[in-house]
C-alpha cells in the first residue's frame, strides 16, 4: 500500500486530509481532496510549537523555569485548590506554593482536565475558560479573570491535567515578548519558510490549540527541531507511572515532555522509544522520531470525537512504521 492509497481508504470518513512522511530528505507525501499548501487549523499540534519557543526563551536566560507566572500574570497571583478531586468549587484551600513556567510546560499547574470530566472544578473551567469549540474569544486579560475563579485540581507541581496550561503559556509569552505571533514569526515562521502558519484568532493567541498550518510547513519545523539542541529538553519524560495510568484515556502509555508526548515503551508498531509529538482535536497529528529522523505529518479536517487517536491516525503511524 501506498501513503496515497492508505488516504483514499478513509475517504468516506475523512473525506479531506494531506500528509507526509520524511525519511531524511526522502519525502512521500499524499492528499485527498486538498492540495499540497491547504492550511489546516492544527488545534494541539500548537502546543509542541510554542513548548519550543518557551525553551528558547528559557535557554536564552529571558524566562526562568521555577520563575512564578505571577510575575507576568497578576490576575492569577491567588489560586485556590479544591480540597479532593471531586469537591465543589467552593470547598478549597489556598495554593501551597506558586505556580511556575515549569508547572506550565509539564503540565502540573493544576489547571486543566482530567479522564472525568464531571468533576465540579472541570465543570467550571469548560464553562468560564476552556477556549477551544468557542466562537468569540475574550481578549488575553479578560480570559484570565475568567480562569481565576477557576480552582485547581491540584496543587502546583503534585499532578498531571491536560491542556489548560498552554493556554496560560501562551498567554505569558505573549506578555514576555511583547507579541507571542510576532515572536513566533521572527524566530520560526521566517527563517523556516514556514508561509502558512499563523493563529487562526486575532484577539488571542491559544497556546493550547490556536495555530493552523501546512503540511511542509510542520516538517519545516520538526526538522528544525532535528537539527537544533532543544529537542533533547522536549522529548524527555516528565510524569510518573501513576500519572500515566491516570491519564491513559490522553496519553495512551506514554508520557508527557514539553508540549507533546513522549514514547516510553513499544506498545505499538508505531512506539519508539523517544518519539514526539502530539495530536490535535480537529484531526491532525506531527511526530518525529530522533533516533531515525522520521517526520510525520496527518492533517485532516475531521474533528476527533474523543482524546483517544482516530482510526486514519493508527493506519497512518503503521504505515509510517513499516
Amino acid at each position: 500500500m501506498t501513503l496515497q492509497a492508505l488516504l483514499e481508504s478513509h475517504r468516506d470518513t475523512v473525506p479531506a486530509s494531506a500528509a507526509l512522511i520524511a525519511r531524511g530528505g526522502d519525502v512521500e507525501f499524499a492528499a485527498v481532496g486538498e492540495s499540497r499548501d491547504a492550511v489546516f487549523p492544527i488545534a494541539s499540534i500548537t502546543k509542541p510549537i510554542v513548548a519550543t519557543a518557551a525553551a528558547l526563551l528559557v535557554r536564552d536566560g529571558d524566562i526562568g523555569l521555577d520563575d512564578p507566572i505571577v510575575r507576568w500574570l497578576p490576575e492569577l497571583d491567588s489560586p485556590q485548590v479544591v480540597r479532593t478531586l471531586t469537591s465543589e468549587i467552593d470547598d478549597v484551600v489556598p495554593a501551597v506554593r506558586p505556580i511556575t513556567v515549569r508547572h506550565l510546560l509539564t503540565s502540573r499547574s493544576g489547571w486543566g482536565f482530567t479522564a472525568d470530566f464531571s468533576l465540579p472544578a472541570t465543570a467550571k473551567l469548560f464553562e468560564e475558560a476552556h477556549l477551544h469549540g468557542r466562537p468569540d474569544l475574550p481578549a488575553p486579560d479578560e480570559w484570565l479573570k475568567r480562569l481565576a475563579t477557576v480552582p485547581l485540581l491540584h496543587q502546583p507541581g503534585e499532578g498531571w491535567v491536560y491542556n489548560t496550561a498552554y493556554d496560560v503559556l501562551g498567554v505569558l509569552i505573549d506578555r514576555a515578548t511583547g507579541s507571542l505571533p510576532t515572536f513566533l514569526a521572527d524566530r520560526f515562521y521566517t527563517p523556516l519558510g514556514m508561509t502558512g502558519t499563523s493563529f487562526v484568532s486575532d484577539v488571542l493567541p491559544s497556546g493550547a490549540g490556536g495555530l493552523q498550518s501546512t503540511v511542509d510547513d510542520l516538517l519545516a519545523f520538526h526538522r528544525h527541531l532535528l537539527t537544533g539542541d532543544l529537542l533533547p529538553q522536549l522529548a524527555t519524560d516528565t510524569t510518573s507511572a501513576a500519572e500515566r495510568e491516570a491519564a491513559e484515556i490522553f496519553l495512551e502509555g506514554q508520557g508527557w515532555g514539553w508540549g507533546g508526548s513522549v514514547d516510553i515503551a513499544r506498545r505499538d508498531p508505531w512506539n519508539v522509544p523517544g518519539r514526539y509529538g502530539w495530536v490535535g482535536g480537529s484531526g491532525t497529528a506531527a511526530h518525529v522520531i530522533p533516533a531515525t529522523g522520521t517526520i510525520t505529518v496527518l492533517l485532516t479536517r475531521t474533528a476527533m470525537t474523543s482524546p483517544t487517536p482516530t482510526p486514519i491516525m493508527r493506519d497512518f503511524w503503521r504505515y509510517a512504521a513499516e
